[in-house]
């Protein structure tokens, strides 16, 4: 009986330690609250705010605002419509893909997040919050503020973008349109409690060329052994298509490789230009 009431003990201490660590994993409300989608004049985005000494800055990727004037206005999303949001623009140098864009007034909650890749480890789990191909859900955060769009990925590998001032992080996770400026948030497991960081922006992803297929309709009688070990099978919509031959023409295909760029440009940049709105620890979204 001793024994078995240890083993039950042991079990239940397991059960409580992976419940604890999914727990922990999950993106903070704190990070969820700092992202917008916004809209330049060529493309929508995603955006989201830090804090640096004690000021606030909305940044994204550099060619969401592409075409924008260093005192312009860019689209908001707010209560269902695009709102005007006037901001000053700040752009990273090449190759650098960031942006940062100083608002009116304090845009978001500003309880803790560091702009860090501190503590950050390959093969960890990371999050990207933002809205693919500008597609918002129903909910609402306060403000009138769509909610993001979560996608988790594994931290796969970095490498210097620029040697000495910032990195590229390469991210196994889907990254589509309008995930562009995307905040890469990181749970810093060398903390004992759970605390996130963000380190760094969503840009892009890496390309593969397809080439486009031709086809023919085939019944599922006529379907061949040849056919299913060549894999020349396609169904779509409970209809089946033997591929007959590629053609020359290709299609891009994304292969679920994901780059971000390093949060130390953002912030080197702020630091150049450190004019962002001060923060209130009483702030509540209008």
């Amino acid at each position: 009986m001793t024994t078995k009431i240890a083993l039950l003990f042991l079990l239940a201490v397991v059960v409580l330690a992976t419940f604890t660590a999914v727990v922990s994993a999950q993106v903070t409300i704190n990070t969820i609250n700092r992202v917008f989608l916004v809209s330049g004049p060529a493309e929508a985005g995603t955006a989201f705010t830090i804090e640096v000494d004690g000021r606030q800055y909305l940044i994204t990727a550099k060619h969401v605002v592409k075409g924008m004037k260093d005192d312009d206005t860019i689209q908001i999303r707010k209560n269902g419509e695009w709102s005007p949001l006037a901001v000053k623009v700040f752009r990273c140098d090449d190759p650098a893909d960031i942006a940062v864009l100083i608002p009116p007034s304090q845009l978001s909650i500003s309880f803790p997040l560091e702009p860090s890749l501190s503590g950050v480890f390959l093969g960890g789990d990371a999050f990207f919050l933002g809205f693919p191909y500008a597609k918002t859900t129903d909910s609402m955060l306060a403000g009138g503020y769509p909610l993001p769009l979560i996608k988790r990925a594994t931290l796969s590998g970095m490498s210097q973008l620029v040697p000495g001032k910032g990195s590229v992080i390469i991210l196994d996770g889907y990254n589509n349109p309008g995930f562009s400026g995307s905040p890469v948030v990181f749970r810093d497991t060398t903390k004992s409690e759970a605390t996130f960081k963000v380190g760094g922006v969503v840009v892009s992803f890496l390309p593969e060329a397809g080439p486009v297929l031709k086809t023919e309709e085939v019944t599922q009688a006529q379907i061949t052994d040849e056919d299913k070990q060549e894999s020349r099978i396609l169904e779509y919509h409970q209809r089946f298509y033997r591929v007959t031959h590629e053609t020359t023409d290709f299609v891009r295909l994304n292969t679920g490789v994901a780059f971000a760029h390093d949060i130390k440009f953002a912030v080197d940049l702020i630091r150049q230009h450190p004019i962002g709105p001060k923060v209130a620890d009483d702030f509540q979204p209008k």
